[in-house]
């Protein structure tokens, strides 16, 4: 018991703040509209984490945020459909937020020992 509780209390802060995106239900639609003859993919609130550099303050990453949406939207269209070809052609943030909720964590905990693998 003891040992477990010592795990329980590890943890230590990472220099990142991190991005949560949630896909909402137009990016289910654009999704399901490429493949109309298949099964419609389920909507799933499931996210994504983007670690960034650490800022001084939740301003600062909304501001990093809103000049780089564009990174994270292509990455998001990219793990849904290969083909950019059939992308929106204009992503502004605003169509960005249309299609995904998206919130905002200056404080990232490690809660465990092992060193983090990059992939």
């Amino acid at each position: 018991m003891e040992e477990m509780e010592d795990e329980l209390e590890y943890y230590e802060m990472l220099n990142r703040d991190a991005i949560v995106v949630k896909p909402k239900k137009p990016l289910f639609d654009w999704a399901n509209s490429l493949t109309p003859d298949e099964d419609p993919v389920p909507e799933s609130r499931r996210g994504k984490i983007y670690l960034i550099k650490e800022k001084d303050t939740e301003e600062a990453v909304d501001r990093w945020f809103r000049r780089n949406f564009d990174r994270i939207f292509t990455a998001e269209l990219a793990d849904w459909w290969l083909d950019e070809n059939d992308w929106p052609e204009k992503r502004t943030f605003k169509l960005f937020s249309e299609w995904f909720d998206y919130e905002i964590y200056q404080l990232v905990l490690d809660m465990e020992s092992e060193d983090i693998l990059k992939d």
